[in-house]
């Protein structure tokens, strides 16, 4: 079976990852499974290389490749950020929207991306009621803000992560004690065997303890990490605990003004698989798979958006039509998740595209978005248009 682009990157990457000093075109293209000529291979490390994903060291003649680590991709928008004063701008506004967007979706909102938008810029609901769901949203607006707000002075302590809670669970969790407090009650994980500790005072020694070790942590990628598995575990606060663990986990990109994880795309299937991998086998290994995919996928959409904030892409322009066509078929083909990225590679070769994992991106952006005042021109009925996209909230 013939290799997408996607999978020929993924294990280009995954042989050059076991090779600390780099290796030639040469010395990769003997160790890759499938047939490949040079040019073709060369298309795809600069494809890797404008992804952040891989960086080349020395001359064209000489050039050896080695995987990019997560640091150098975040620090891309270290100039950008320190350039606007740290005001963070339309960056703040877009992590606003898709981190409320993408964390309330792990926890099956059904809010698309645009409703999301329209929330927390209007003010005006789905459906023209305050629902639990909006809810929801408005309180991770109101969270991530004091974050960016008091960026330079809130730490990895307990002070931090229990107000976190508290605009998190406004009017959500109706005893205002159990708000911003470690929990009294016992909790149960749905589909899961794993029973998180009772007793309130162990809960709170181990949960200062998470947060001191946190604390010690120099590397802002591992502390992360550690924030996010730890909080998800011990669930020490009574209901939000995931959602606070996720915003918390951001903490260490905004202090160190680096790209901010959004969790951008991650299925909440995964998701799910993850944190029960957590809960019930203490492995973190799918867990860690998807932070750093959807940490590149951050950076990716923030850098896309830094880039053409300003100015007029002319590769936007020049594949307008293109794009337009692969999401009319894709609309009228009922297709989503890996089908949909699938289909849209296969568009890419079948065209001839140039950058297509450019057009990936862009095309996956543009289908984030798309509305009923949107799809002209796609060859789309709005009946078309909104079976596809109620079976896409779902799958999302």
């Amino acid at each position: 079976m013939k290799k997408t682009i996607q999978s020929q990157k993924d294990e280009i990457i995954e042989i050059i990852s076991r090779y600390p000093k780099g290796l030639s075109r040469g010395e990769i293209k003997q160790l890759i499974s499938f047939p490949i000529n040079y040019k073709t291979l060369q298309r795809r490390l600069s494809g890797l290389m404008e992804e952040g994903r891989v960086n080349r060291a020395g001359n064209r003649i000489s050039a050896r490749y080695l995987q990019e680590s997560l640091s150098s991709r975040g620090r891309l928008f270290e100039r950008t950020l320190v350039a606007e004063t740290y005001s963070w701008g339309l960056i703040y506004e877009r992590l606003l929207i898709d981190f409320s967007f993408n964390s309330s979706r792990l926890e099956g909102n059904t809010y698309s991306l645009h409703d999301t938008e329209k929330l927390l810029q209007e003010g005006t609901s789905a459906d023209g009621k305050m629902t639990e769901e909006a809810v929801m949203i408005l309180n991770h607006k109101e969270a991530i803000s004091y974050l960016v707000d008091n960026a330079q002075e809130i730490d990895l302590n307990s002070f931090t992560i229990l107000n976190l809670h508290n605009l998190l669970s406004q009017d959500l969790i109706i005893n205002p004690q159990a708000r911003g407090n470690i929990r009294q009650i016992e909790v149960s994980i749905e589909k899961s065997s794993y029973r998180p500790i009772v007793n309130q005072f162990e809960l709170k020694e181990l949960f200062e303890l998470v947060l001191l070790k946190a604390g010690k942590i120099q590397n802002p990628f591992e502390q992360s990490f550690f924030i996010l598995v730890h909080l998800s575990y011990l669930q020490a606060l009574e209901n939000t605990n995931n959602r606070t663990s996720r915003l918390a986990c951001i903490i260490p990109f905004i202090k160190n003004i680096i790209c901010p994880l959004n969790f951008t795309d991650i299925p909440r299937d995964g998701y799910i698989r993850a944190l029960l991998a957590i809960y019930e086998k203490n492995e973190i290994e799918p867990m860690l798979d998807l932070f750093c995919w959807a940490y590149t996928r951050s950076c990716q959409q923030f850098q896309a958006m830094t880039e053409t904030r300003n100015e007029l892409d002319p590769y936007k322009i020049q594949t307008r039509s293109h794009r337009k066509m692969v999401m009319g078929e894709i609309i009228r083909s009922g297709l989503h998740g890996k089908a949909l990225e699938k289909h849209i590679e296969e568009f890419s070769q079948t065209m001839d595209i140039q950058e297509s994992d450019k057009f990936m991106a862009i095309t996956l952006m543009e289908l984030d978005t798309l509305h009923e005042g949107s799809i002209i021109g796609l060859g789309v009925s709005q009946a078309e248009f909104n079976s596809w996209l109620s079976y896409q909230k779902k799958d999302g």
